[in-house]
């Protein structure tokens, strides 16, 4: 970079010694040409956001593709998850339908042997209850011998 003649007249004007002048401005020169390495131009920066557009969309695609195959994994999981949930419920309901049956024919055993019993002891009641009645007549049958008899 060469030196501006007006700089050097801003500086010469300032009473400041002409050597010293060129050495003031040959450093912020030499510090302006070590700056350019450290600053961004716009043109850096264009080529940086083209690289991160591209590294961007890089990532995006690598998303996508991981986002598919998870999804891809999950709907299987979630596919052999419902196959044996379904089997399992199969299951549950034959073992259900099984027990009820049983159940069903326990309860009917129940049943035939209560009846059996009650009538039974309806047997046993009604036989005593005509064993009293009978008891009853005959006692009431002697009380009208004897009142018949004695009576005349």
């Amino acid at each position: 970079m060469a030196v501006q003649p007006e700089s050097l007249e801003v500086l010469e004007k300032a009473d400041v010694a002409p050597a010293q002048a060129r050495a003031i401005l040959r450093a912020i020169e030499i510090e302006l040409a070590g700056a350019r390495d450290v600053l961004a131009t716009k043109h850096d920066l264009a080529g940086l956001g083209a690289i991160l557009r591209v590294e961007m969309s890089e990532l995006g695609a690598t998303l996508r593709s991981e986002m598919s195959e998870l999804g891809s994994e999950l709907r299987g999981e979630m596919s052999a998850l419902g196959a044996k949930l379904r089997g399992e419920m199969t299951e549950f309901r034959a073992e259900t339908r099984t027990e009820f049956a049983s159940l069903r024919t326990d309860m009917a055993s129940w049943r035939g042997e209560l009846r059996g019993e009650i009538h039974a002891a309806v047997g046993n009641s009604t036989r005593q209850m005509y064993m009293a009645l009978l008891g009853q007549m005959a006692v009431l049958l002697g009380f009208a011998y004897l009142f018949a008899t004695h009576v005349h």
